[in-house]
């Protein structure tokens, strides 16, 4: 028999760089090894987008890969406005009066429904549906963020005649990180995903608290189960032992991956000025290292150069992702930011299971009783933890971290989460939407 034929739909996949990349490669690669003919809808990566293009090397040679740019109209605004700006400094243009900001929200908030990848759905849509005409496939998968990925998907499926699954890694309704402008866009979201949510076969999430989140707002689902992020074994084959002392003479506080929106710093900047106040011989210890990107990085540099931290944090800037990892044995202490959030929080970022397998000790900024402490304290691995916007807590853990200063390593990767084993749980979703395919997930009304 012909192997069964899988798309995926995932705009974060290599050459593209990030957190998000990760979870649909390993399922991509893993799901190839067992069997499967698999095909991928993703991104064009834009120019100025993060690029590793070793993780190319990754994605299996029989793996068919759709790539479809975005035509993205808030880039083609921000070039138009830089170029009246340009023209208007030069007296070639008069100035005009912005239109009020009330109203460009609105329209932005309008075509940016359930986020600004919206434009991408139309061609993604018509992309896949003309290149895999006579070799359809028999299921269709999406993950998401961004979660416009799930209508591409939802329309796939229907183009198709196929089961359709859908695999959240962060929450669409509920993201801290998202608000909106108007009260109708908040319905409007949530009747999109619900349409999606009633349509799959299957629904996948990757934390407790998530699921826990999907089974209040659908109180009749009934095909939704929970598969974690995890790492890849093989990413950390041949990598030095964990060892830490990646800074002599000083316990190196290392955060890996972006800093952005709710997941500032801002709060760990003003810690580290109360230990310099309060306890300079452990400031004197400490150096925070930050590994990946910041989102506004002038201003975050400038506010620790204000608090006069500016000594005690360090920058190495984006690294290839199997450097970052073996990095990561070097570094004494894992940071982690959860989001500066009132909630405790549904989400865990994907770097925290490759922070297990890096066998280092890990200090969580996070809230008591959400998803990240509920997975320490589930994986038994040493950590510390403190919430994620109390300075005066983050302070005294990080005093607590300089007096015991580096440590050997720390227990073994929890076997667990390695994406060999989350596969064969996916793959096992997978048979159940094949099987079920006349009957959708149910959902409250």
């Amino acid at each position: 028999m012909r192997p069964r034929h899988l798309l995926v739909v995932a705009w974060w996949f290599p050459p593209l760089a990030g957190g998000g990349v990760h979870r649909p490669l390993q399922f991509v690669r893993h799901l190839a090894r067992r069997g499967l003919r698999v095909s991928v809808l993703t991104a064009a990566p834009p120019g100025d987008a993060p690029r590793d293009e070793g993780l190319l090397d990754r994605i299996p040679s029989g793996v068919r890969v759709l790539r479809v740019p975005l035509l993205d109209p808030f880039r083609i605004w921000a070039r138009i406005r830089g170029a009246r700006g340009a023209a208007a400094g030069n007296g070639t243009a008069a100035a005009r009066a912005p239109a009020p900001a009330r109203w460009r929200d609105l329209v932005t908030e309008a075509i940016a429904l359930p986020d600004r990848w919206l434009p991408w759905v139309v061609p993604a849509a018509a992309r896949a549906a003309v290149a895999l005409r006579g070799d359809e496939p028999e299921l269709v998968f999406s993950t998401s963020p961004p979660h416009s990925v799930h209508l591409v998907a939802h329309a796939l499926a229907g183009i198709f005649g196929a089961p359709l699954v859908l695999d959240f890694r962060d929450p669409w309704i509920g993201n801290p990180f998202r608000r909106y402008v108007a009260p109708i866009f908040a319905r409007a979201d949530s009747r999109l995903e619900r349409r999606v949510v009633q349509a799959a076969a299957q629904v996948v999430v990757n934390t407790p608290a998530l699921e826990r989140q999907f089974r209040s707002r659908y109180p009749g689902i009934a095909r939704l189960r929970t598969i974690p992020n995890g790492f890849d074994p093989e990413a950390f084959a041949g990598l030095p032992a964990p060892e830490g002392g990646g800074s002599p003479g000083r316990v190196e506080i290392a955060h890996y991956g972006q800093l952005y929106g709710l997941r500032s710093g801002r709060y760990l900047l003003e810690a580290l000025a109360l230990l310099r106040r309060d306890r300079p011989d452990a400031f004197a210890r400490l150096r925070v290292l930050f590994v990946g990107s910041i989102d506004g990085e002038a201003a975050f540099r400038a506010l620790a150069a204000q608090l006069r931290v500016e000594e005690a944090v360090a920058f190495a800037g984006t690294l290839p992702h199997r450097e970052a990892l073996a990095r990561q044995r070097r570094s004494d202490v894992l940071l982690l930011l959860g989001p500066e959030n009132r909630e405790p929080e549904l989400q865990v970022p994907g770097k925290l299971y490759e922070y297990l397998a890096a066998r280092r000790p890990i200090l969580a900024l996070s809230r008591r009783g959400g998803a990240i402490a509920e997975l320490l304290e589930t994986a038994g691995v040493a950590h510390e933890r403190a919430e994620p916007d109390e300075p005066d807590a983050i302070a005294a853990a990080l005093a607590r971290r300089a007096e015991r200063g580096g440590e050997p390593a720390v227990g073994d990767a929890p076997e667990a989460f390695g994406y060999d084993r989350l596969s064969d749980r996916l793959l096992d979703c997978l048979e159940d939407a094949w099987r079920a395919r006349s009957g959708p997930v149910r959902a409250g009304a």
